[in-house]
């Protein structure tokens, strides 16, 4: 795990904005989490949810080391982190419940979704690790164009053992891409532990082979992680390569709505909730410091209320989609394989 030399706020570098910005984020996504969570076994969402909860100092903490122009390449567990890097919360919202206003104009009905032209986040996809050789793509194009901009991709530990995981980051050890490969390990590919997923003692480990750094972080303080990635991403934006940040945590809840996580040890997840709490953790060490004090932890908590139950309201009113436009932003091929005969299989 990374070790702390000097005070977490210090080695930071954030300045007090910047801090209560951290914790703003932080709270959302956990409120967010908890209110869809009730909304879904209300029979209340028509769509799947994919809880994050208990990972937010991953998913908040890398997100926040980009800039505005890096990208981000997401799973459908990583929302959070969407969020950080700057999707509407009233077009998340408009997305869950299939609507014309959400990123995918109601061709989705849950956390599939990404905001290219605005925050950059891509599209995402369940099969893991699918957001990895996009990635690598995007960082070449940046290498290629000499943008100083940076591809950062996320995936579980279980993705890991995938050969995509591989081959993504062999070739941006190759070309010297600039990316950041993180790895949010959650200690449990759905049901696997991960003395079961892999021979090696940790998932950053695994960077040696492609001669590249890995760091393994407690993901359970926000600023570790943002330090991490803040170095990660640096070291990319500076034409040094990739690296492999492995964020360590325990997911609260089972893969889906549908899991309820009875192969995670009663006593791991009590310890996780009670005395490993991310948000908790950065509002107590914001409080100690004099960053943010009761009333304005109060008032914060009054605002994210607000935000939620506007963009739930925007979410009924918005209208449902369109027949006609089933297929606008589709892309198929235009009789290619009628006019080749001969060929089988495939995209042309």
């Amino acid at each position: 795990m990374a070790t702390k030399t000097k005070s977490a706020i210090d080695k930071a570098g954030l300045d007090d904005e910047q801090l209560r910005r951290l914790l703003y984020l932080l709270k959302l996504t956990r409120y967010f989490d908890e209110r869809m969570e009730a909304l879904y076994r209300q029979g209340r969402l028509p769509g799947a949810i994919y809880s994050g909860r208990g990972q937010e100092g991953t998913h908040v903490g890398v997100a926040f080391a980009l800039r505005k122009d890096d990208s981000l390449f997401p799973t459908h567990r990583d929302l959070s982190a969407q969020f950080a890097k700057g999707v509407e919360l009233k077009r998340v919202m408009a997305q869950f419940w299939g609507r014309i206003d959400g990123y995918t104009r109601g061709r989705d009905g849950n956390s599939h979704m990404g905001d290219w032209a605005g925050a950059h986040t891509f599209a995402v996809l369940s099969n893991l690790p699918s957001a990895y050789p996009p990635a690598a793509g995007a960082a070449l194009a940046y290498k290629k164009r000499g943008e100083d901009r940076v591809a950062m991709a996320i995936c579980g530990d279980g993705a890991t053992s995938n050969g995509r995981w591989h081959e993504s980051l062999n070739v941006s050890a190759i070309w010297q891409l600039p990316v950041v490969w993180v790895v949010n390990n959650n200690q449990w590919a759905y049901s696997t532990p991960n003395d079961l997923e892999m021979p090696t003692k940790t998932v950053a480990e695994r960077a040696e082979a492609y001669s590249m750094p890995g760091v393994r972080v407690d993901a359970q303080d926000v600023l570790d992680v943002y330090v991490v990635a803040r170095d990660a991403v640096e070291r990319a934006r500076s034409g040094e390569g990739p690296s492999l940040v492995e964020s360590v945590s325990l997911r609260w809840r089972g893969h889906a709505g549908h899991d309820p996580a009875k192969y995670v040890p009663k006593e791991t997840l009590e310890e996780y909730m009670t005395k490993k709490d991310p948000v908790k953790r950065f509002q107590e060490l914001l409080t100690k410091e004099g960053v943010v004090d009761d009333a304005a932890v109060e008032e914060l908590d009054g605002r994210i209320k607000k935000e939620f139950d506007e963009g739930y309201e925007f979410a009924q009113r918005s209208p449902l989609p369109e027949p006609a436009d089933v297929t606008a932003g589709v892309f198929a091929d235009d009789g290619y394989w009628e006019r080749e005969p001969g060929r089988t299989g495939g995209t042309p």
